[in-house]
């Protein structure tokens, strides 16, 4: 982007969201609060998890995203400023309300899953070294 503002590109496991005309972005990382302008240094940070805002050059209000924590990186590609964050999850919203409710929420199903996930491989491995028990009892040579 020109003087107008900058691109933030918000990247999670579940989708890339772009952001442009970014004329000021407020997160906090373990230092606390920051802000970055267009033309802002180079910068490289790790997110504390929570809420961040943004405003664009066409809108008079803030708006809010909720991260699980992450990296931003802040930097120039092709001549313009972009600043990407990288993260498990990402919400966006105009109110910030219930963004943090929302995003615990996305994290707690999340877990579920990955915990059901390892039990069922839990399970499948344990299955398979019973199977494998069972051919080396039968096989020739085995134990009968």
């Amino acid at each position: 982007m020109d003087d107008t503002g900058f691109s933030v590109c918000l990247l999670d496991a579940q989708q890339v969201t772009r952001l442009d005309g970014v004329t000021r972005l407020v997160a906090e990382d373990a230092r606390g609060a920051f802000a970055l302008w267009p033309h802002h240094e180079p910068l490289m940070t790790v997110l504390e998890p929570g809420l961040f805002r943004y405003r664009r050059a066409a809108d008079a209000d803030w708006r809010f995203g909720a991260c699980a924590g992450g990296l931003l990186v802040s930097g120039r590609e092709g001549g313009a400023q972009t600043v990407r964050i990288v993260s498990s999850r990402f919400l966006v919203d105009a109110a910030p309300d219930t963004l943090l409710a929302r995003l615990d929420a996305l994290l707690a199903g999340d877990q579920r899953l990955r915990l059901s996930t390892r039990d069922e491989h839990l399970q499948l491995d344990m299955a398979l070294m019973r199977r494998l028990q069972q051919l080396a009892q039968t096989a020739p040579g085995g134990r009968a």
